[in-house]
């Protein structure tokens, strides 16, 4: 940012924007699914950047999302493939699991999430793993509440 070169005109499109009318602030989150391929993640990656370094500045937040987290906690976090371009564990602008429903949602979002899950039932159990979270359902998903 800091050089002489040309501006290069540029526009990127997120998964979620999101505004925090009371505090003013704007958030954009690229979602991916809890196991996302080098290439995806990249790619985020860029459209993060190019947020940050766009003049004047589209949002005040940007950030990397994985709705829900196979490995149970941020620090338990290990699939390898994201963690070429960004520190999954450590890095700021990666949120996973309930991180990223309490930023967009504020304090007991995730909790609500799951507990509406729950009460969905049987019936949908299914397609929320296979649509929504992109994973088969564990065997034991249906002896088991989320």
């Amino acid at each position: 940012m800091a050089g002489d070169g040309e501006n290069i005109p540029v526009s990127v499109i997120c998964d979620v924007y999101a505004e925090d009318v009371e505090n003013r602030k704007r958030y954009a989150f690229e979602l991916k699914a809890p196991l996302p391929n080098s290439d995806q993640t990249k790619v985020s990656k860029e459209k993060i950047l190019k947020l940050y370094c766009m003049d004047p500045r589209q949002v005040d937040e940007a950030y990397y999302a994985l709705p829900y987290n196979p490995y149970g906690t941020k620090e338990n976090y290990s699939w390898s493939f994201p963690a070429r371009w960004f520190n999954m564990r450590e890095d700021e602008v990666v949120l996973i699991g309930e991180e990223f429903w309490e930023k967009i949602g504020g304090l007991g979002t995730y909790r609500a999430f799951i507990e509406a899950v729950n009460e969905i039932g049987r019936e949908y159990k299914d397609r929320i793993y296979r649509e929504f979270l992109g994973i088969e359902p564990p065997a034991d998903a249906y002896e088991t509440r989320l």
